[in-house]
């Protein structure tokens, strides 16, 4: 989840300062607190008996309800949930629970909610969540923490359901209140939002709605300049694709793929992108000679839709 993310830069460095993945070493003593970072650390690297080790033994050192318990009963909680293999989400469910009867009011309460909603939501392969049931529990965190990103990360989820529903009316209730969300926000889940939002125009049929959408993700997309492996050009390319086939604005279609070519010359769709430019001016230039002759002048689809028809 996104609390967590932030934690993995540090979680990396320390990593990289050890000199190694993990150690048993590392955090058999310390301070509570060095104990409950070292055990996130081995859990991101998937390192779950160090990781309930670390935690366990920084629990023990806690008070019962406090934050740090809290923390610590949370980490044990989630590591028990997903580990693979060895998950036990009957005993995660059980500490889940046991942490909000003891710490309601503890920080960590709100994503302890959070991962409850998400354990009925997420089944094995070949089961259907209870989507009323999970629906409702994500809107019940929405409500009970307005504007902590626990609720809105449960937003993100309630509205995803609606839209894999397939339902037009669930569809349009989820359009409307990403259009209201993205109004009102200016930081957390605002291009995620719009992403969903392109989802939603693309499956109804409103192509025009798609690429404002598609247009607004890509400028919300938060860009970590430390990391080189960080690259957009699928962004443009999706974003050309759009223009030039489901829209004809083959303005805007050049833009993104020269934008393309220039950002990434050595990416493996500059070829697709000087074919989209040759096929463009090829179009453009065969209405112009059709206007010049007061010739009938095909549109593009109708053209390949001729192209496709099987000789006589």
């Amino acid at each position: 989840m996104k609390f967590f993310r932030a934690f993995l830069p540090l979680l990396l460095a320390a990593a990289i300062l050890s000199g190694c993945g993990s150690s048993d070493s590392a955090a058999s003593g310390g301070t509570v607190a060095d104990r409950i970072d070292a055990a996130w650390q081995n859990y991101r690297l998937n390192e779950w008996s160090l990781a309930l080790r670390d935690f366990e033994s920084a629990i023990a050192d806690t008070e019962p309800g406090g934050e740090d318990w809290a923390m610590c009963q949370y980490g044990i909680a989630t590591t028990w949930a997903q580990r693979r293999p060895g998950e036990d989400p009957k005993k995660a469910r059980e500490m889940y629970q046991e942490l909000l009867a003891k710490a309601p009011r503890s920080a960590m309460a709100p994503w302890t909610e959070l991962a409850l909603a998400r354990m009925i939501h997420l089944v094995p392969v070949g089961q259907d969540p209870d989507y009323p049931e999970v629906r409702k529990l994500y809107k019940a965190i929405e409500d009970k923490y307005p504007g902590h990103l626990a609720a809105k990360e449960a937003f993100m989820y309630r509205m995803s359901t609606l839209i894999a529903s397939l339902e037009d009316g669930l569809m349009n209730e989820a359009a409307a209140e990403l259009e209201k969300f993205v109004q009102g926000e200016s930081q957390e889940f605002v291009g995620s939002s719009y992403s969903l939002l392109s989802v939603v125009y693309n499956m109804t049929g409103q192509q025009e709605k798609r690429l404002w959408a598609e247009e607004n993700a890509f400028d919300k997309t938060e860009v970590d300049p430390a990391d080189p492996s960080v690259e957009f050009a699928w962004a443009y390319w999706n974003l050309a694709c759009i223009s030039e086939f489901e829209l004809g604005d083959f303005a805007r279609a050049r833009k993104y793929y020269n934008e393309l070519m220039e950002k990434y010359p050595s990416d493996i769709r500059i070829h697709g992108c000087k074919s989209a430019l040759k096929r463009m001016d090829d179009i453009e230039e065969r209405i112009r000679e059709d206007i010049r002759l007061g010739r009938p002048t095909a549109r593009p689809e109708t053209e390949k839709a001729d192209a496709d028809k099987p000789e006589a």
